[in-house]
């Protein structure tokens, strides 16, 4: 297989992290990328052992500050896919806290940031010269929300333009029309940009059946 033959099919990638049970819940393509069946459970565990053991103390550090205090977050680093490929990945979402105040669960979704393909990289540059309010509105509602540099959020919207089949100027148009979209409204901002971003991947992409599909259990474990 090529070394984009797991991400071919453009599957979105998200997933919910209980902290109560220690379980998580992955969607079909995060499994695929992982080189998961559909009957085996997520684990911890799993993803660390894909990823480049020099990444994985920092990776496990950024996951325990967030089990502690609320709030959005990013990191990226490197893996190996089923196929033993390198990828370049964005592991971005957000840490809900109960009414207590105590961290219960993790959601977000995973982008894969390898070097896309070059025609897929030029088309998105000339997108850019067309479509750059769009753009740098999605860029800017991404780097405030997420932390993360203005070349990341460029990358992140570029990667998933390329893996979705869709063209850049039309993500980032999507993004901005669901930040004021009353469909996608949400007590935290934050909450509503991990809703669209996930919907990117739908040809309906509608909240409700976003939060049904975070919501069915996959299996998992705690963090030992």
């Amino acid at each position: 297989m090529g070394p984009h033959a797991v991400q071919s099919d453009g599957q979105t990638m998200y997933f919910r992290y209980e902290a109560g049970s220690g379980r998580w819940s992955w969607s079909p393509g995060l499994r695929a990328l992982h080189g998961l069946g559909a009957c085996a459970e997520p684990t911890t565990e799993l993803m660390l052992d894909r990823m480049v053991e020099e990444d994985r103390p920092v990776m496990m550090a950024r996951f325990e500050d967030h089990l502690r205090e609320p709030g959005p977050y990013s990191c990226v680093y490197r893996m190996r896919d089923a196929d033993d490929h390198l990828r370049r990945l964005i592991f971005v979402g957000q840490s809900e806290a109960s009414a207590g105040g105590a961290v219960e669960r993790l959601s977000g979704f995973v982008v894969d940031l390898t070097e896309p393909l070059r025609d897929s990289a030029r088309a998105a540059v000339a997108a850019s010269v067309e479509h750059r309010a769009a753009i740098e509105q999605a860029k800017g509602a991404l780097m405030l929300s997420f932390g993360v540099e203005e070349d990341s959020a460029f990358d992140l919207l570029r990667a998933y333009s390329s893996q979705h089949n869709i063209k850049l100027a039309v993500v980032a148009e999507r993004i901005v029309a669901g930040l004021s979209d009353p469909g996608f409204s949400r007590a935290e901002p934050v909450r509503s940009l991990l809703d669209i971003v996930i919907g990117l991947g739908s040809a309906d992409p509608c909240p409700a059946e976003l939060e049904a599909h975070l919501g069915v259990p996959q299996g998992g474990a705690p963090v030992r």
